[in-house]
């Protein structure tokens, strides 16, 4: 028992020093221009959207996929009551499907994000900044 004790207390010694020993340097930020903040936000959005429309139409081929298996079972195999071979399938297409939304809800945060960048901030064209001139690119 003393052994045990003595363990979860260099357990719990070891847990609570570790974090702060082991600990990632945090850098300091640097202030962002408005035009390297729409740059971020603009890349983050064509990324998710991208990510988000790819899902989407994996997920479609899937549960279309699925379906074509389950109705065409029957027929291949002569057994009309086995139907259920591409239900799995269509199920992890409706799943993948679901996984597309919050990707497009995030495109669509960043793409009002990088809307505010804009209309705060400077708007650089071929190197040359204008300040206090208000861009708004609708997508």
């Amino acid at each position: 028992m003393k052994l045990l004790k003595k363990t979860l207390i260099i357990l719990i010694f070891y847990l609570g020093f570790s974090n702060s020993a082991l600990g990632q340097v945090l850098t300091e930020d640097k202030n962002q221009s408005p035009q390297e903040l729409y740059d971020f936000h603009i890349s983050k959005k064509k990324t998710n959207s991208t990510a988000a429309w790819i899902t989407l139409g994996g997920g479609v081929a899937m549960i279309v996929g699925g379906l074509g298996i389950n109705m065409s079972g029957g027929i291949v195999d002569g057994d009309s009551t086995n139907n259920s071979k591409g239900l799995w399938l269509s199920y992890l297409g409706g799943a993948t499907t679901l996984v597309s939304i919050p990707l497009f809800i995030s495109a669509g945060k960043h793409k009002k994000k990088a809307k505010i960048q804009l209309q705060n901030g400077a708007v650089s064209f071929n190197a040359v900044n204008y300040t206090g001139v208000s861009v708004l690119l609708s997508f």
